[in-house]
């Protein structure tokens, strides 16, 4: 488990966390692939999304990469190490304050998604928001119907301390969805790793 974080003199974070099966790095162009393209046409990712089924075109994506500053707004892959295959993305963003982050992930390639992707990079993911970032804590809104999100959230000790009443509008249904808005607060954070570093 390793992660490696460059700061260049314009303040863009270079991003770079491997796990014994995974890799995660700064977005790049060069990462534009038509796999990609295709992910929202998944009826699992759109639904968990809450977005109407498109193909992007590659240089659509390639603006949706020079799109993130990587300064205050971040876009990272998701890489399985072995085979080099890019499976996913994750966001993330800095409130105006810089000490919250509110992050999003969608595991495109379908047979990646209960693998435990999230689980394997938790510490050191832990470690670039409260180590690197010093952030106050890390914000999770999740749609209610997103039965997987919640659960995960609720497994790693997440708090709810919010439900949004009908703050989104389903793109299949047309009916109001609810948020359900989780945080990691630093505290938390560091109980864990005091107990972890007790066992």
């Amino acid at each position: 488990m390793s992660l490696d974080v460059k700061v260049s003199p314009e303040g863009r974070y270079d991003i770079r966390m491997e796990s014994g099966r995974f890799l995660v790095r700064t977005a790049r162009e060069d990462d534009v692939n038509e796999r990609w393209a295709g992910w929202l046409n998944d009826p699992v990712a759109t639904m968990m999304l809450n977005t109407k089924p498109r193909t992007f075109t590659l240089d659509e994506l390639r603006d949706y990469v020079r799109g993130f500053d990587q300064t205050n707004k971040f876009l990272v892959c998701l890489y399985e190490r072995s085979s080099g295959r890019h499976i996913g993305i994750a966001m993330s963003e800095f409130t105006p304050s810089r000490r919250r982050m509110r992050p999003a992930i969608l595991i495109g390639e379908p047979e990646f998604r209960s693998v435990g992707f999230l689980a394997e990079l938790e510490a050191v993911s832990l470690e670039l928001y409260f180590e690197v970032f010093k952030l106050e804590a890390i914000v999770s809104h999740v749609l209610a119907h997103n039965d997987v999100a919640i659960a995960f959230n609720e497994s790693r000790g997440w708090r709810q301390v919010d439900r949004l009443v009908g703050a989104k509008i389903s793109s299949r249904t047309g009916q109001p969805i609810d948020i359900l808005v989780y945080e990691f607060t630093r505290d938390m954070y560091l109980a864990r790793k005091s107990a972890g570093e007790q066992a």
